[in-house]
């Protein structure tokens, strides 16, 4: 999947490194570092896309992501550490929530 994705850089750049970035900081497992890497080598190396662009591009997505996860987990969270804390707590000597 990494490969697919890094590919992806010189077409698409900022766009390719804001949305991973974003969606990996709102908690979706995706390799948000590796994209990174990836594009400041590409910038590094070929110049392909500049390191500004990587820099503010996953600067952006990290803070919107961020935002994101914490706007997801203050609607759904407490509903579903009552629904479901008793699975999360597996082994505790208390309840979880």
């Amino acid at each position: 999947m990494s490969d697919a994705l890094i590919s992806l850089i010189p077409t698409y750049g900022p766009r390719i490194i804001f949305g991973i970035v974003a969606l990996e900081s709102a908690g979706v497992p995706l390799p948000g570092e590796t994209i990174l890497v990836a594009a400041a080598l590409l910038a590094a190396t070929t110049g392909q896309i500049s390191i500004v662009v990587v820099v503010l591009a996953s600067a952006g997505g990290a803070i919107v992501g961020d935002g994101i996860g914490y706007m997801v987990g203050r609607r759904f969270g407490l509903p579903l550490i009552r629904r479901y804390g008793r699975m999360a707590a597996h082994g505790a000597k208390r309840p979880f929530a």
